[in-house]
C-alpha cells in the first residue's frame, strides 16, 4: 500500500480543520476575523444563559464560565416571559396563555405572538391589531392594524396588507415590529414609538423571524435568505456589523452592549459589537440565549 509523506497528512488534517471551523463562520463581504483567544476578563461579565431544545438550561458567569443557578428562565419553546421572571405567556391554538408564575393563576386572551412591556403588561396580536392585557385591568387596542397601515403607506407599496406579525417592546412606549404583507417577499422591521411610525425598514425580504430587542434598544432578528443568519439594526434602521454565524439560533447582548453572542447548536460565538470579528468561542449551545448582568 502507498504511503503518504507525513508532511501532506498533517497538511490535509490541518486543511480539514479548518473547513469544519469555515462552516460555523460564514464570510461577508469583507473577511471575518476570528481570534480563539478570550478578551481581557474584566471585559466580559454577566451571566450567559442557554437554554437546549428542551428548554432546559446552562448558566455560565463570565469570564469563568463557571456553571451556576439560572437567574431566570430565558424565553423558549414559544414561552416568553417577563423581565422579572414572574410572569409567562404562550401561545396555544390562537389563545395567548399568561401564567402568573408562582401563584399558577392562568389567564386566557385571544390573539398570539405575546410579548411583555417592562412594567409586566403582556400584549399580544389580534387580527393585526396590538392588544395591551394590563395585570390588573380589561385589554385595550394600543394600534390597530388599520393604523398600522396607514402609517406605513408612504414608504411600503401595498401598504394595506401589511399587519403586525411580531413584536419586541424597547420600552413603555415604543415597539419593534416584523410586519408581514400578503406575499411572502413582503417583509418589513419598523419601530413605533407613542403609536407613530418611527423607522421601516424594508429591503430584508422574506422569511425574517425571532426579533429581539437589545438593552440598548437596538434590534436582531434571523433572516433566512441564504441560510439562517442574524441581522442587527439600529432604532434608526441602521445596520450595525455582526459576525456572520451560519445557522445561528438567538441574539443576546452584554447588559452594558459592548459584546454581542450568538448560539447555534453546539457553540456560542461571542463579539465586540458592531464588528465582525469573534473573540470568543464556548462550546455550549443551544436555541434560545440571554445574557444577563
Amino acid at each position: 500500500m502507498r504511503r503518504w509523506p507525513t508532511w501532506l497528512v498533517v497538511g490535509a488534517l490541518v486543511a480539514l480543520g479548518a473547513l469544519a471551523l469555515a462552516d460555523a463562520i460564514r464570510p461577508t463581504g469583507g473577511s471575518v476575523g476570528l481570534s480563539l483567544q478570550a478578551p481581557r476578563a474584566s471585559g466580559l461579565q454577566g451571566t450567559l444563559v442557554v437554554a437546549g431544545p428542551d428548554c432546559s438550561v446552562s448558566a455560565l458567569r463570565l469570564p469563568t464560565l463557571v456553571e451556576q443557578e439560572p437567574p431566570k428562565q430565558p424565553d423558549c419553546g414559544g414561552t416568553v416571559w417577563s423581565s422579572d421572571g414572574t410572569v409567562s405567556a404562550r401561545c396555544v391554538r390562537g389563545m395567548t396563555i399568561v401564567d402568573l408564575t408562582p401563584d399558577g393563576l392562568l389567564s386566557r386572551l385571544r390573539g398570539c405572538a405575546p410579548a411583555f412591556r417592562p412594567n409586566g403588561d403582556v400584549s399580544l396580536i389580534r387580527a393585526g391589531s396590538l392588544v395591551v392585557a394590563p395585570r390588573h385591568g380589561a385589554p385595550r387596542v394600543y394600534i390597530s392594524r388599520n393604523a398600522v397601515a396607514s402609517q406605513v403607506s408612504e414608504q411600503l407599496p401595498n401598504s394595506e396588507s401589511y399587519e403586525l406579525a411580531e413584536v419586541q417592546w424597547l420600552d413603555q412606549a415604543t415597539f419593534a415590529a416584523i410586519l408581514s404583507g400578503r406575499q411572502p417577499w413582503q417583509r418589513a422591521v419598523a419601530v413605533f414609538g407613542q403609536g407613530a411610525l418611527e423607522t421601516v425598514v424594508p429591503e430584508f425580504g422574506q422569511r425574517i423571524s425571532s426579533l429581539t430587542a437589545s438593552p440598548h434598544g437596538n434590534l436582531g432578528f434571523a433572516h433566512n435568505q441564504l441560510g439562517r443568519e442574524f441581522v442587527m439594526l439600529t432604532r434608526a434602521g441602521k445596520e450595525v456589523p455582526l459576525p456572520r454565524i451560519a445557522n445561528a439560533r438567538a441574539i443576546a447582548w452584554s447588559p452594558d452592549e459592548r459584546w454581542v453572542a450568538l448560539v447555534t447548536r453546539t457553540t456560542t460565538f461571542i463579539a465586540r459589537t458592531g464588528t465582525r470579528q469573534v473573540v470568543r468561542q464556548i462550546p455550549v449551545g443551544g436555541d434560545a440565549l440571554d445574557w444577563t448582568p
